[in-house]
């Protein structure tokens, strides 16, 4: 018989990877978006954008699964690697909410230069993918700071 916190440890896991593997494909995606011509980036910001509903959701299930593993093991709101677990997640929220949808916008406005495009999207995933491994980090070491 599998316990609670077995399956949710389980789903907190899964979806940790649900949240950061799919920033990994739109860096390939993204060294493509640099070669394409324009009438072959259609697809691929679809498959960008699609990926980044994927983080978002698993996001979601992630900071739920998360609060109930803090809750079934018995840890404290006020734990060191909790408050700045959340500290960054927050910050990755605003990041995440701010980083893409302004750039993907452009797309087919005289603001649009596809270098540029293609290099920010690429620069705000590496900044993403950085404050994911900043909270991966948080919740494997558990760093005792306080």
């Amino acid at each position: 018989m599998i316990s609670i916190y077995t399956l949710l440890l389980y789903i907190h896991i899964l979806s940790a990877i649900l949240s950061i593997g799919p920033l990994f494909v739109v860096l390939t995606i993204v060294k493509k978006m640099r070669v394409a011509s324009h009438a072959e980036m259609p697809p691929y910001i679809e498959v960008f954008k699609g990926a980044i509903t994927i983080v978002k959701h698993s996001g979601h299930v992630l900071v739920a699964s998360g609060i109930l593993l803090m809750w079934h093991a018995g840890y404290h709101w006020s734990t060191s690697w909790i408050v700045l677990t959340f500290l960054v997640m927050f910050a990755s929220i605003v990041f995440l909410a701010r980083a893409f949808k302004p750039t993907l916008q452009t797309f087919n406005t005289p603001a649009y230069d596809q270098q540029k495009f293609a290099s920010l999207l690429h620069r705000k995933a590496w900044m993403y993918i950085f404050l994911l491994l900043i909270m991966l980090w948080l919740m494997v070491a558990k760093p005792v700071l306080w």
